[in-house]
C-alpha cells in the first residue's frame, strides 16, 4: 500500500487519476497516517506533503524514523516547500518535488521502483 499524506483536494484527485491501480490511503494529516500504520506491515512507500493539517510533514518523517519498523519506508516528499539541504539524508527521503514543476512520470518512476 502507498500512504499519500496531502491535506489539498485537488492534489489528492491528482493522485487518484496518475496512480489509478495502486492501492492508495489518503491522510489528510499526519497524526492519522501515523496512526494507521502496520507495523508489520508497513506501507510501501509514502507520498508526503511538507505543509499538512497538524503536524508538518517534517515532523511526520521524525515520528516515522523513530519507529525501527518504519525506518526503511522510501518516503517521496511532494511540495511547495523549498526543503533543506540535508533533509533527503536526514530522513531517508528517496526523492523530493517541487509542486510546481513536478511532471507525472517523475513520480510515477519513483513509484515503480519503490512500490
Amino acid at each position: 500500500m502507498i500512504f499519500v499524506l496531502e491535506d489539498d483536494c485537488g492534489w489528492e484527485s491528482y493522485y487518484r487519476r496518475l496512480l489509478k491501480g495502486q492501492e492508495l490511503a489518503f491522510f489528510h494529516d499526519g497524526i492519522a497516517a501515523i496512526a494507521a500504520m502496520d507495523f508489520d506491515e508497513p506501507p510501501r512507500l509514502v507520498i508526503l506533503d511538507v505543509l499538512l493539517t497538524g503536524p508538518t510533514g517534517f515532523a511526520v518523517l521524525n515520528e516515522m524514523r523513530s519507529y525501527p519498523q518504519l525506518m526503511d519506508v522510501p518516503v517521496v516528499i511532494v511540495s511547495s516547500v523549498s526543503l533543506p539541504d540535508d533533509i533527503a539524508e536526514k530522513y531517508g527521503v528517496v526523492a523530493a518535488f517541487d509542486k510546481g514543476s513536478m511532471r507525472p512520470s517523475d513520480l510515477l518512476e519513483i513509484v515503480g521502483r519503490y512500490a
